[in-house]
């Protein structure tokens, strides 16, 4: 029987695809049992450590205005934006009611004067009784020896004579009453003086009006406290920026840092100040504990306003030609993997387990903090203690330990094997299970979730994959 050319034709292509299919599958198909390292050696750079944290921009100086009496807006002087200088007049209530207890008070006041006089006059009247009374007894005494008058006239003299001292008493304690009263009116016109006087409102300082929440009109009640009509802030040449300092990065934030900040309505151009203060009272938000540092800002343009939000660079520290790795060498811990597999090889070397650091050892953490870093060593990664210093986000630096410069430090792994030249099909890299841990660890830990897990070649200026085997 005779083939046929378009049976050739047929079977010829389906040997090709078949051919073609087997080899573009072949890697999935083989065995993935080998560990590929990315590496770079260690070497030394300048770091700059950073703290960055979102602020507030607000006045040095903010004062409120308000009204010690209460009454209805009359006049208003100033309004939003305005600039004004200290004793200045800004609004005035309506001074009427007040008028009229400064009258009653002085009314009052020369009626207690009148009664102080009167009182005056009346001792005087009560002393001249008191002496002729006196004096009319001493003249009685020779007289009722020579019988010239009876006993019964002594004693009505004596008895007047008493009376008379005592109303003289009276008057004198009278004349102290009144003056009492006299001062209890001076003060009563004091306070209905004062009380007129607070009908106008005054600035305390120079400044610049933010917030005017009055109108014309408006009534003003001061009974249980003081309303608040304006609210003055010094200027906006010199500002300053509130912002909240995680209680990881307080105890590197250190006074007289210098800073910068961006706000979004300048978003191109950075601002320079200065730590002013870390304040020591904590800000406690769902369990979250920060610390308040204030940074000192000066813009002679007076661009920045109050409320605007600034993102903050604070620098903690700097190291120049320092020994270092990348942060991923930190982050990084070793995997292991297991053999067997399926059919024609699916799922070897897949699965693979966490090698913990060595008991006792952090992943990352503060300056001082003792860490672990693997070193590629004759093919195969060996641990290495070291001190961890500063970091800038991504180099850290190496104070004390068993590291030197040059040594190939593991930043990551591959699992499974297709080739030196290339990572297999669905192949990953990890910098290790364990930076998981490191999130909470400021400094070199902030780097922990991007060292999760990485694909080949993530690690700046790594070497390729397969390298360094």
């Amino acid at each position: 029987m005779k083939t046929g050319p378009k049976v050739i034709i047929i079977v010829g292509a389906v040997c090709v695809v078949a051919v073609g299919a087997f080899i573009g599958l072949r890697p999935l198909f083989a065995q993935r049992d080998g560990i590929h390292y990315v590496t770079r050696p260690v070497g030394r750079s300048d770091i700059s450590a950073t703290v960055s944290e979102t602020g507030t921009v607000n006045p040095v100086n903010t004062v409120t205005v308000g009204s010690e009496v209460s009454g209805t807006i009359r006049t208003l002087g100033v309004d939003f934006n305005s600039r004004v200088r200290k004793g200045q007049i800004m609004a005035t209530l309506d001074p009427t009611t007040y008028q009229a207890a400064v009258d009653s008070a002085q009314a009052s006041l020369r009626l207690a004067e009148a009664n102080l006089n009167s009182a005056q006059v009346n001792v005087g009247k009560m002393k001249a009784l008191s002496d002729m009374a006196n004096l009319t007894v001493q003249r009685d005494e020779p007289l009722l020896k020579q019988g010239l008058i009876n006993q019964n006239q002594m004693d009505t003299d004596n008895t007047a004579a008493v009376t008379a001292n005592q109303d003289y008493l009276a008057a004198q304690a009278a004349v102290h009453v009144a003056e009492a009263q006299v001062g209890v009116a001076q003060a009563q016109l004091a306070e209905a003086k004062y009380n007129l006087s607070k009908t106008v409102i005054e600035s305390p300082m120079d400044g610049i009006v933010m917030a005017r929440n009055v109108s014309v009109g408006q009534t003003v009640a001061a009974s249980l406290q003081t309303p608040t009509l304006f609210s003055l802030a010094t200027n906006l040449t010199d500002m300053q920026v509130d912002t909240s300092v995680d209680e990881a990065d307080a105890g590197s934030v250190r006074q007289a840092a210098a800073a910068r900040f961006t706000v979004t309505a300048y978003s191109n151009e950075e601002f320079s100040g200065t730590v002013q203060q870390v304040r020591v009272s904590p800000i406690v938000t769902q369990n979250v504990v920060t610390y308040d540092a204030v940074v000192r800002v000066h813009d002679t343009s007076g661009r920045l306003l109050p409320g605007m939000t600034a993102q903050v660079t604070i620098d903690v520290g700097k190291r120049a030609n320092v020994l270092s790795v990348p942060i991923a060498a930190v982050l990084y811990r070793p995997l292991q993997a297991s053999s067997g597999g399926g059919a024609f090889g699916f799922g070897a070397g897949v699965t693979q387990t966490s090698g913990g650091a060595p008991a006792g050892q952090t992943v990352a953490g503060a300056p001082g903090s003792q860490v672990t870093v693997w070193v590629l060593s004759s093919g195969s990664p060996t641990p290495r203690q070291v001190v961890i210093g500063l970091t800038d986000g991504k180099n850290i630096e190496i104070t004390s330990g068993d590291l030197h410069e040059g040594d190939l430090v593991i930043l990551a792994q591959r699992r499974g094997s297709a080739g030196r030249n290339g990572p297999s099909a669905g192949a990953s890299v990890t910098a290790g299970a364990a930076g998981g841990g490191a999130g909470g660890a400021r400094g070199a830990g902030s780097a922990a979730g991007a060292g999760n897990a990485q694909r080949a070649g993530s690690a700046p200026g790594a070497n390729p994959p397969g390298q360094g085997q």
